[in-house]
């Protein structure tokens, strides 16, 4: 684990970097098919199921294959796990548990924390969106984080401070590992990959 705590103008260099040179396949991602259902104003139930059904496979993935090598890099990791929470909101918004234990799962090949830390920033973004996310599906479906939302409502009020504690330890390891590109590489490419998961999975829901 990285011991030396890097200046904020460092981090916020690495930062800079990171979202911009990302910036392209994030917008790929939210250009893509089902991005755009789940903030259409007329949302319908089952693209809300669909889409976070879509999204198991990527946040198990997740917890599965990356969360291993950041146990020591990554404050309050046992607190970031949400695959249970969207089989949970499946469940209260009427799909078979049986369907929910049968969701493909993607499978990540990680070698390094380096990539690894790629991954979770996208995951940790993500969670950060999903507080837009959760306004627009509770004022138009009326759900809520104990009513089959719980997965956008993500950290509720703590969301902000794990987020920043998320990139600050990132990027404490980003600079003293010097793997800032590494990190940059493995989130562009997951924003790519969770993009063609979307459009491309086939998953069964009735």
């Amino acid at each position: 684990m990285s011991e030396v705590t890097v200046s904020k103008e460092n981090q916020e260099i690495f930062l800079k970097s990171l979202r911009s040179k990302t910036a392209n396949s994030h917008k790929q991602l939210e250009e893509s098919k089902y991005s755009k259902s789940i903030l259409s104003p007329s949302v319908t139930l089952n693209s809300y199921q669909t889409y976070i059904a879509k999204m198991y496979g990527f946040v198990k993935a997740c917890e599965r294959d990356v969360f291993p090598f950041l146990n020591n890099y990554v404050p309050d990791l046992a607190l970031r796990n949400k695959a249970s929470l969207i089989k949970n909101d499946l469940k209260i918004t009427g799909i078979a548990v049986d369907l929910t234990e049968e969701l493909p799962v993607h499978r990540f090949i990680v070698s390094n924390v380096a990539q690894a830390m790629g991954i979770m920033y996208v995951l940790e973004g993500s969670t950060l969106g999903g507080k837009f996310l959760y306004k627009h599906i509770n004022e138009v479906l009326k759900l809520d984080e104990k009513n089959g939302a719980s997965y956008f409502w993500g950290y509720g009020q703590r969301t902000g401070l794990l987020w920043k504690t998320f990139i600050a330890a990132m990027a404490d390891f980003a600079v003293n590992e010097n793997c800032e590109d590494e990190i940059i590489s493995s989130a562009s490419q997951t924003f790519g990959t969770i993009a063609i998961w979307l459009d491309q999975t086939e998953i069964k829901l009735a």
